[in-house]
């Protein structure tokens, strides 16, 4: 290949990048302007309705920060992104009945990590004044099944319970946070290699044209029309959402 041709190629590589980097915000832009006011209020719905809106203001941001050229950065909103995806995807392999209790079950843990926190700044010596009753107040009937409860605890069991359908997210939710914690790993990523003179790295970006990203977030809003359509949605309304994604192309 010629230099000329290889130049072309990159220039029509990098084009094309930018594109999906600017459908991605577009996209992401849409379906957080989506007016959810006639989906039915339940319990399963708050949880669809916040997860996806939370899934699309973190795929606006990765986009964002490709677009800055800051995509080695964003490693903490990639993985947010997998973990919601990871989250749908338990929650729509489980039987519809038992939605509710799961989603409970998470709460109830949820809850309990909240008055361990404040626990823990006791021991280290702060006396917070910070009252809980709202969050005690919540009414919850967490599921019995044993393996439910504990995947709405733990994420890996999560993962786990969708029989595959969550490797690939489960497996950059994890490479996503060597780089989001004091880890050995994000030290590498950023320290020069040697001792003098080197330049500073930067963490590895394993979908650096958003391709699989775009895909991933067609999968968010797929779970999120069945999801709602489960609960109760009326299909005509669940696909407005979809519609919104798609800006009115269905």
């Amino acid at each position: 290949m010629s230099g000329r041709t290889a130049k072309a190629k990159r220039r029509a590589e990098r084009a094309a990048s930018e594109d999906v980097t600017e459908i991605v915000i577009a996209t992401a832009e849409r379906v957080l302007a989506f007016d959810f006011a006639g989906v039915p209020v339940t319990r399963v719905t708050q949880f669809v309705i916040g997860w996806i809106c939370a899934a699309f203001e973190q795929s606006r941001a990765i986009a964002a920060l490709k677009r800055a050229g800051l995509a080695h950065a964003g490693a903490p909103n990639r993985r947010s992104f997998a973990e919601i995806l990871v989250r749908f995807q338990w929650l729509y392999s489980m039987d519809a009945s038992n939605r509710l209790g799961a989603l409970d079950a998470m709460i109830e843990d949820e809850k309990r990590l909240e008055r361990n926190f404040y626990g823990h700044l006791a021991e280290m010596g702060y006396d917070s004044d910070v009252d809980l009753s709202d969050m005690e107040a919540v009414i919850t009937e967490p599921i019995a099944d044993p393996q439910i409860a504990a995947q709405a605890r733990r994420f890996l069991d999560a993962a786990k319970a969708t029989e595959g359908a969550a490797i690939g997210l489960y497996y950059a939710w994890r490479a996503e946070t060597q780089c989001m914690h004091a880890t050995a790993a994000l030290a590498a990523a950023y320290a020069p290699a040697g001792t003098s003179g080197d330049v500073r790295t930067q963490p590895p970006v394993v979908d650096p044209d958003l391709e699989t990203h775009r895909m991933a977030t067609m999968l968010a809003i797929s779970l999120a029309y069945g999801l709602l359509v489960d609960e109760g949605v009326a299909p005509e309304s669940a696909k407005k959402l979809v519609a919104a994604f798609f800006d009115g192309r269905i």
